[in-house]
Protein backbone atom coordinates (compact mmCIF):
# COMPACT_ATOMS: atom_id res chain seq x y z
CA UNK A 1 0.00 0.00 0.00
CA UNK A 2 1.39 3.44 -0.93
CA UNK A 3 0.73 7.06 0.26
CA UNK A 4 -1.51 7.18 -2.62
CA UNK A 5 -4.23 5.28 -0.79
CA UNK A 6 -4.53 7.27 2.40
CA UNK A 7 -6.43 10.31 2.63
CA UNK A 8 -5.18 12.23 5.29
CA UNK A 9 -7.47 14.93 4.70
CA UNK A 10 -10.54 12.26 5.05
CA UNK A 11 -9.13 10.35 7.99
CA UNK A 12 -6.24 12.70 9.62
CA UNK A 13 -4.51 10.47 12.41
CA UNK A 14 -5.31 13.04 14.80
CA UNK A 15 -7.35 16.38 14.22
CA UNK A 16 -5.50 18.73 11.95
CA UNK A 17 -5.59 21.84 13.92
CA UNK A 18 -4.23 19.91 16.60
CA UNK A 19 -1.39 18.10 15.23
CA UNK A 20 0.79 20.63 16.44
CA UNK A 21 0.05 20.18 20.09
CA UNK A 22 -0.43 16.74 19.78
CA UNK A 23 2.69 15.71 18.54
CA UNK A 24 4.71 17.59 20.64
CA UNK A 25 3.31 16.25 23.53
CA UNK A 26 2.97 12.42 21.83
CA UNK A 27 6.49 11.97 20.25
CA UNK A 28 9.20 11.81 23.08
CA UNK A 29 11.68 14.00 22.52
CA UNK A 30 9.39 15.62 19.12
CA UNK A 31 10.95 19.44 18.92
CA UNK A 32 14.71 18.24 20.08
CA UNK A 33 14.71 15.95 17.39
CA UNK A 34 14.33 18.49 14.65
CA UNK A 35 16.37 20.44 15.99
CA UNK A 36 18.78 17.27 15.97
CA UNK A 37 17.58 16.91 11.60
CA UNK A 38 18.64 20.34 11.25
CA UNK A 39 21.67 20.34 13.29
CA UNK A 40 23.26 16.82 10.97
CA UNK A 41 22.12 18.26 7.91
CA UNK A 42 24.08 21.70 8.75
CA UNK A 43 26.98 19.15 9.18
CA UNK A 44 26.51 17.33 6.29
CA UNK A 45 25.38 20.67 3.67
CA UNK A 46 27.22 23.45 2.51
CA UNK A 47 25.65 27.02 2.72
CA UNK A 48 23.72 27.02 -0.43
CA UNK A 49 21.73 24.03 -0.82
CA UNK A 50 18.63 22.41 -1.98
CA UNK A 51 16.33 19.79 0.39
CA UNK A 52 13.32 18.02 -0.39
CA UNK A 53 11.14 17.58 2.40
CA UNK A 54 8.70 14.66 1.81
CA UNK A 55 5.37 14.58 3.95
CA UNK A 56 5.68 18.30 4.75
CA UNK A 57 2.61 18.11 7.06
CA UNK A 58 2.20 21.41 9.10
CA UNK A 59 5.98 22.85 7.88
CA UNK A 60 7.40 21.95 11.12
CA UNK A 61 10.57 20.72 9.17
CA UNK A 62 9.99 23.39 6.75
CA UNK A 63 9.92 25.97 9.35
CA UNK A 64 13.33 24.14 11.46
CA UNK A 65 15.14 24.05 8.49
CA UNK A 66 14.59 27.20 6.74
CA UNK A 67 14.96 29.50 9.87
CA UNK A 68 18.41 27.91 10.74
CA UNK A 69 19.81 28.20 7.54
CA UNK A 70 19.25 31.12 5.53
CA UNK A 71 20.61 30.28 2.45
CA UNK A 72 18.57 26.78 1.97
CA UNK A 73 15.95 26.28 -0.81
CA UNK A 74 13.39 24.03 0.10
CA UNK A 75 10.39 21.98 -1.37
CA UNK A 76 7.60 20.58 0.97
CA UNK A 77 5.76 18.18 -0.75
CA UNK A 78 2.67 16.40 0.88
CA UNK A 79 -1.32 14.85 -0.16
CA UNK A 80 -2.86 16.85 2.52
CA UNK A 81 -4.23 20.14 1.67
CA UNK A 82 -5.80 20.45 5.65
CA UNK A 83 -1.95 20.19 6.27
CA UNK A 84 -0.81 22.24 4.05
CA UNK A 85 -2.96 25.05 4.37
CA UNK A 86 -1.45 25.21 8.11
CA UNK A 87 2.36 24.89 6.31
CA UNK A 88 1.82 27.59 3.86
CA UNK A 89 0.46 30.04 6.95
CA UNK A 90 3.80 29.56 8.89
CA UNK A 91 5.65 30.20 5.10
CA UNK A 92 3.65 33.45 4.96
CA UNK A 93 4.28 34.45 8.90
CA UNK A 94 7.92 34.13 9.31
CA UNK A 95 8.26 35.79 5.37
CA UNK A 96 9.98 32.44 4.18
CA UNK A 97 8.09 32.26 0.74
CA UNK A 98 11.19 33.12 -1.10
CA UNK A 99 13.11 30.12 0.15
CA UNK A 100 10.58 27.63 1.02
CA UNK A 101 7.90 26.18 -1.95
CA UNK A 102 5.22 23.61 -0.79
CA UNK A 103 3.30 21.48 -3.10
CA UNK A 104 0.95 18.84 -2.76
CA UNK A 105 1.09 15.66 -4.05
CA UNK A 106 3.66 12.60 -3.56
CA UNK A 107 7.60 13.02 -4.26
CA UNK A 108 6.69 10.10 -6.85
CA UNK A 109 4.84 12.88 -9.09
CA UNK A 110 7.64 15.35 -8.63
CA UNK A 111 9.85 15.99 -12.11
CA UNK A 112 13.14 13.61 -11.65
CA UNK A 113 14.94 16.18 -13.23
CA UNK A 114 16.03 18.13 -10.40
CA UNK A 115 17.76 16.41 -7.59
CA UNK A 116 18.62 17.36 -4.25
CA UNK A 117 21.56 18.12 -1.71
CA UNK A 118 19.37 16.41 0.91
CA UNK A 119 15.86 15.09 2.10
CA UNK A 120 14.00 14.47 5.39
CA UNK A 121 11.28 11.62 5.54
CA UNK A 122 9.58 12.58 9.42
CA UNK A 123 6.64 10.10 10.40
CA UNK A 124 5.82 9.67 7.15
CA UNK A 125 6.85 5.80 6.05
CA UNK A 126 5.49 4.55 8.88
CA UNK A 127 2.21 4.89 7.26
CA UNK A 128 2.49 2.58 4.38
CA UNK A 129 2.62 -1.40 3.95
CA UNK A 130 5.71 -3.61 3.71
CA UNK A 131 4.50 -5.12 0.45
CA UNK A 132 6.54 -3.31 -2.05
CA UNK A 133 5.33 0.43 -0.53
CA UNK A 134 7.89 1.57 1.59
CA UNK A 135 10.70 0.43 -1.29
CA UNK A 136 9.04 2.16 -3.46
CA UNK A 137 8.82 5.29 -1.39
CA UNK A 138 12.20 5.11 -0.70
CA UNK A 139 12.95 4.55 -4.15
CA UNK A 140 11.37 7.87 -5.50
CA UNK A 141 13.71 9.77 -2.64
CA UNK A 142 16.78 8.25 -3.73
CA UNK A 143 15.78 8.92 -7.67
CA UNK A 144 15.34 12.75 -6.68
CA UNK A 145 18.62 12.97 -4.67
CA UNK A 146 22.37 13.70 -5.53
CA UNK A 147 25.45 11.01 -5.09
CA UNK A 148 26.28 11.39 -1.48
CA UNK A 149 23.16 13.43 -0.44
CA UNK A 150 22.12 12.87 2.99
CA UNK A 151 18.34 11.21 3.68
CA UNK A 152 16.91 11.73 7.42
CA UNK A 153 13.94 8.89 8.61
CA UNK A 154 11.86 9.02 11.51
CA UNK A 155 9.36 6.42 12.21
CA UNK A 156 7.73 4.71 14.62
CA UNK A 157 9.11 1.23 14.13
CA UNK A 158 9.41 -2.56 16.28
CA UNK A 159 7.49 -5.71 15.23
CA UNK A 160 4.03 -4.58 16.73
CA UNK A 161 3.75 -8.13 18.24
CA UNK A 162 6.66 -8.15 20.09
CA UNK A 163 7.74 -8.22 23.70
CA UNK A 164 10.14 -5.16 23.00
CA UNK A 165 7.41 -3.09 20.99
CA UNK A 166 4.25 -4.32 23.41
CA UNK A 167 6.71 -2.59 26.01
CA UNK A 168 7.25 0.70 24.42
CA UNK A 169 2.95 0.64 23.55
CA UNK A 170 2.60 0.26 27.43
CA UNK A 171 5.44 2.99 28.00
CA UNK A 172 4.05 5.71 25.56
CA UNK A 173 0.61 5.51 27.88
CA UNK A 174 2.15 6.31 30.36
CA UNK A 175 4.40 8.79 28.89
CA UNK A 176 1.36 10.57 26.97
CA UNK A 177 -0.64 10.40 30.51
CA UNK A 178 2.42 12.37 32.05
CA UNK A 179 2.04 14.93 29.34
CA UNK A 180 -1.53 15.48 29.68
CA UNK A 181 -3.08 14.29 27.04
CA UNK A 182 -6.84 13.12 28.55
CA UNK A 183 -7.58 9.26 28.80
CA UNK A 184 -9.91 9.32 25.21
CA UNK A 185 -7.28 10.90 23.34
CA UNK A 186 -4.77 8.26 24.82
CA UNK A 187 -6.94 5.52 23.71
CA UNK A 188 -8.26 6.88 20.40
CA UNK A 189 -4.08 7.63 20.05
CA UNK A 190 -3.69 3.80 20.11
CA UNK A 191 -6.35 2.56 18.40
CA UNK A 192 -5.27 4.94 15.23
CA UNK A 193 -1.43 3.58 15.50
CA UNK A 194 -3.52 -0.37 15.72
CA UNK A 195 -5.19 0.87 12.33
CA UNK A 196 -2.93 2.95 10.50
CA UNK A 197 0.72 2.95 11.48
CA UNK A 198 2.81 -0.37 9.32
CA UNK A 199 5.76 -0.48 11.61
CA UNK A 200 9.13 -2.40 11.16
CA UNK A 201 12.17 -3.55 12.60
CA UNK A 202 15.33 -1.35 12.45
CA UNK A 203 16.84 -4.46 10.59
CA UNK A 204 14.34 -4.30 8.07
CA UNK A 205 14.52 -0.69 8.02
CA UNK A 206 18.46 -0.23 7.51
CA UNK A 207 17.50 -3.67 4.77
CA UNK A 208 14.85 -1.54 2.44
CA UNK A 209 17.02 1.50 2.64
CA UNK A 210 20.12 0.14 1.17
CA UNK A 211 17.89 -1.56 -1.34
CA UNK A 212 16.74 1.84 -2.44
CA UNK A 213 19.96 2.95 -2.84
CA UNK A 214 21.35 4.15 0.52
CA UNK A 215 24.75 3.30 2.47
CA UNK A 216 25.82 4.34 5.76
CA UNK A 217 23.02 3.98 7.71
CA UNK A 218 22.98 4.75 11.22
CA UNK A 219 20.14 5.39 13.87
CA UNK A 220 20.69 8.94 15.69
CA UNK A 221 17.76 9.07 18.00
CA UNK A 222 15.22 6.94 19.70
CA UNK A 223 12.26 8.27 21.85
CA UNK A 224 10.42 5.06 22.64
CA UNK A 225 8.83 3.61 19.68
CA UNK A 226 10.33 6.38 17.09
CA UNK A 227 13.55 6.24 15.86
CA UNK A 228 15.52 8.40 13.64
CA UNK A 229 17.90 6.99 10.91
CA UNK A 230 20.37 8.69 8.40
CA UNK A 231 21.59 7.18 5.33
CA UNK A 232 23.37 8.34 2.29
CA UNK A 233 22.54 8.20 -1.29
CA UNK A 234 25.10 5.87 -2.86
Amino acid sequence: MSLQNIDFDKNPTVPVQDYDDLAAKGLPGYQAMHVMVSSIMQSLLPEIANLLVVGAGTGMELLQLSQDNPGWQLLGVDPSDDMLAIARDKVKKFDLSTRVEIVKGYCQDLPDTFVYDGATSILVMHFIADDGGKLEFLQSIAKRLKSSAPLIIVDIFGNQNSPEFQLMATSIQKYWGKMGMPPNIIEDGLKKVQSSIHSISETRTIELLEKAGFKDVYRFYTGLWAGGWIAKKI
